[in-house]
């Protein structure tokens, strides 16, 4: 027992050591830590990313020869065109802040020239990209109608008219072409083979075109593809995670996070977004609406099939785009075939769009359809006792879209459409005898 106590001593003398030796370790260990790398987040794409003039298009393009009118709608031709303008040097001169209808018609029916039509008002900016612009700053106004005289082709000229039918002003501008040989082949000589077309005249407005022989066109089915409204939950609200989702019936769905509401309509396959916050009565001059509605959309790819910009409300801040099929526009009563911006406070304020696009068509439901001449069409429309003609902006061949009772497939009939102030009546021999049937 005697040992006991030194033991006792030597064992305690031995842990404080130890401890003594295990802090100083402690204080004097610096771990080899390893640089973790920052993963970055990567951003939704719902589809593709464009370019702007990938959704600025002209849907129309007349040519005059020897008093007589030829024309197309073809897509091919369009971007042919738009090929055409890339590296033009423009200095853009005012020539009429008064143009009056008569003196367009009396342009657009000189002796060679062609004159491209656009569903909207186009910004100058939106064509920073494609011409030359001697200005930095650009003109804070808008055009729907280029007219080029070829005249002076010879001399490498061209002789360029900027016509805004909503302003009723007129720029100009003298192209120097480097290549004039090209720019006829490629865009003057295909014209000679274009249909005919015919200028229906109407007393203080501006004349209609159209197509003056009957036309085929190709009916379609086609398989849709739907995007699960989901992913646009993940892309629209800020923390996707707290969203809350409610089912109101088997055709509504709604999501929220008590600042913003997705609504999504299953039968119409659309969706509405909205940030009541951004609410603004301020309105955003047409460039930068342009600008931003454009780049809010492509930066989640959302343009997810051929949408054009066809329209701006600067009294609200909306922008609209129009689905195209082949280079001619679709409408419908039964599902939503438009992108709809409404810009706020500095973000979208609302934004309506389709959640399906239209995947494969069908072979075995193609079928070659003749429509009326579009003389034919205005005859009956001035038979009709509810409509003046000067009350249409235009007269076009379109897609007519219906879905079919599993909502899987949708059918795509070429028709006749009457535009006014943005709505579009399908000109069936329904509607011809009198009963409307307008279409946004």
């Amino acid at each position: 027992m005697k040992y006991i106590e030194p033991v006792k001593s030597v064992v305690l003398f031995l842990l404080v050591m130890l401890s003594v030796v295990l802090t100083f370790l402690n204080w004097t260990y610096t771990p080899d830590y390893k640089v973790i790398e920052k993963t970055e987040e990567k951003e939704i794409q719902i589809g593709p990313q464009k370019k702007m003039e990938d959704v600025i298009r002209p849907y129309k393009a007349i040519y005059r020869f020897d008093k007589e009118f030829t024309g197309t709608v073809s897509n091919a031709a369009m971007e042919d065109i738009m090929k055409s303008f890339v590296g033009w040097n423009i200095d853009l001169v005012r020539d009429n802040n008064n143009l009056t209808a008569s003196s367009v018609n009396e342009m657009i029916r000189s002796n060679n020239c062609m004159t491209i039509f656009f569903a909207g008002e186009i910004p100058y900016s939106a064509f920073s990209s494609i011409f030359q612009f001697a200005d930095k700053e650009l003109p804070e106004t808008t055009f729907n109608r280029m007219v080029i005289d070829w005249s002076n082709y010879n001399n490498k000229e061209l002789q360029v008219f900027f016509i805004s039918s909503n302003n009723q002003t007129l720029m100009r501008s003298h192209v120097s072409l480097q290549n004039a040989n090209q720019f006829v082949r490629n865009v003057i000589e295909p014209a000679k083979t274009y249909d005919t077309f015919k200028e229906v005249e109407r007393d203080g407005f501006t004349s209609l075109y159209i197509d003056n022989d009957k036309v085929e066109s190709t009916k379609y089915t086609y398989f849709i593809n739907e995007k699960s409204p989901d992913v646009f939950k993940d892309v629209l609200f800020t923390e996707p995670n707290v969203v809350q989702r409610t089912d109101e019936s088997p055709h509504s769905v709604k999501y929220q996070d008590g600042t913003s509401l997705m609504t999504v309509d299953k039968n119409l396959k659309s969706l509405i977004f909205v940030y009541p916050t951004a609410e603004s009565s301020i309105k955003i001059e047409p460039s930068k609406l342009l600008t931003d509605s454009f780049e809010f959309i492509n930066e989640h790819g959302g343009f997810t099939a051929d949408y054009r910009y066809v329209s701006t409300s600067t009294n609200n801040n909306q922008l609209d785009y129009q689905l195209y099929l082949h280079g001619l526009p679709v409408y419908s009563d039964q599902a939503i075939n438009r992108i709809t911006t409404i810009w706020g406070d500095n973000r979208i304020f609302r934004y309506k769009r389709p959640y399906y696009s239209l995947s494969t068509d069908i072979p075995s439901e193609k079928e070659i359809k003749e429509l009326p001449s579009g003389s034919e069409i205005v005859e009956k429309i001035q038979k009709l006792n509810n409509t003046v003609l000067s009350d249409i902006d235009d007269i076009v061949v379109g897609y007519y879209l219906t879905q079919d009772k599993s909502k899987q497939n949708m059918t795509l009939e070429p028709c006749w459409f009457a535009i006014s102030n943005g709505v579009w009546t399908n000109l069936t021999p329904e509607t011809l005898g009198g009963v409307k049937n307008g279409l946004e």
